[in-house]
């Protein structure tokens, strides 16, 4: 199945198979079964590689590490107060790369981050690809920079070899890539890698936002290690890291209310382009997430 295809057939089904007199929820369930089942098709011919001789291995220093491409500088307040909670809570390194350190650490496919700069990709998807790059090489923890850490790093996601939060069953994505936890050289971020890359040197665009999801489960599907690996991964769904960002961000600032509601999480997922992001009402608890004063 082409691009095109895909596309059409996405339009054409979930017009015609999603009907308008169920309810929302069903509605949005159905669209998100149709998507997932035609991505699969749309990568079935992508082979899962497995690297050679890759053994899991727990480095003695592990980072946290992010992204911000145009800079640290640039970054808005509520990316800058994620990552002081990390340095705060981690208890490890944070590496913080932007497009001019990123070949510091780790060696992207040749032309890679100019197809960003000339525009022709998104910057989440130079995000994608450098997480897996940096987990194989070094190991150690991924953290978007909307991540924003409430308390230490629970011991039993640190003793993992390998360890990421499962989305909701009513999404479509599958697994939740914003945190990753993983040993370098982990079979599955190996097999991970490789098929990205392969599938950037074949196409100039992602079919879909949450390639690397897609990606993830047509691995999961098609390759019996990798699916044995993942087996053995503890499964706990992303909604305690949802959450808070979600309901509470515009409510008056309760501490006592806060520790409850993070309670669960290894994190709480933010993001930046909202205007309780931008500007927060004040005295809410976006407003104290973003102007760095929780834990103060």
């Amino acid at each position: 199945m082409n691009y095109i295809c895909y596309k059409l057939k996405k339009i054409c089904r979930n017009r015609i198979f999603v009907p308008f007199w169920r309810s929302r929820r069903e509605r949005w369930a159905r669209r998100n079964r149709i998507i997932a089942e035609l991505s699969e098709q749309y990568l079935r011919e992508m082979p899962v590689v497995v690297p050679e001789k890759c053994v899991p291995q727990r480095l003695p220093c592990e980072y946290v590490f992010s992204m911000w491409l145009q800079g640290q500088d640039k970054a808005p307040l509520i990316v800058k107060s994620c990552w002081e909670s990390i340095r705060r809570h981690s208890g490890k390194e944070l590496v913080v790369l932007d497009a001019e350190s990123i070949g510091k650490w780790v060696e992207l496919p040749p032309g890679f981050l100019d197809r960003w700069r000339k525009g022709r990709i998104k910057s989440c998807h130079v995000a994608d690809l450098c997480r897996l790059e940096l987990l194989w090489k070094y190991g150690g923890y991924w953290m978007d920079a909307t991540d924003y850490m409430c308390h230490p790093m629970p011991e039993f996601i640190d003793r993992e070899p390998f360890f990421m939060y499962m989305s909701d069953e009513g999404w479509n994505f599958y697994i939740q890539n914003c945190f990753i936890r993983a040993y370098a050289h982990h079979p599955i971020v190996g097999a991970w890698r490789q098929i990205l890359r392969d599938y950037w040197a074949q196409h100039t665009r992602a079919f879909d936002y949450f390639l690397p999801h897609r990606l993830f489960r047509h691995m999961v599907l098609s390759n019996a290690r990798v699916a044995d690996l993942f087996s053995q991964m503890p499964k706990i769904c992303h909604d305690a890291t949802q959450i808070f960002w979600e309901q509470y961000r515009d409510e008056p600032f309760d501490g006592k209310l806060f520790r409850e509601i993070t309670a669960e999480g290894a994190f709480q997922k933010l993001e930046y382009r909202s205007l309780s992001a931008q500007t927060p009402r004040p005295g809410t608890f976006a407003d104290y997430i973003v102007h760095g004063t929780i834990g103060r």
